[in-house]
């Protein structure tokens, strides 16, 4: 387990800053590229690996739920 990659997606408002960022910056390239004329099918690709980055890090450094019923009455 990478500790610095554990702080960073225990750290909420980091972690979704960092995450508008990246997403912002990413649209910003589209309306270029876009009134540029140049191609931009790629940026949805991108917009997807993003996402899909920020649910990895969810999956291995989240916080995962006991489904385990307490019968301790």
């Amino acid at each position: 387990m990478n500790q610095l990659l554990k702080n960073f997606y225990e750290n909420k408002n980091q972690r979704e800053a960092v995450k508008t960022f990246l997403i912002e910056n990413l649209k910003e390239l589209a309306v270029e590229r876009t009134f540029e004329g140049k191609d931009v099918t790629g940026i949805k690709e991108a917009h997807d690996s993003i996402n899909k980055a920020f649910d990895k890090l969810a999956e291995t450094y989240g916080i995962i739920e006991s489904t385990e019923i307490n019968n301790s009455r």
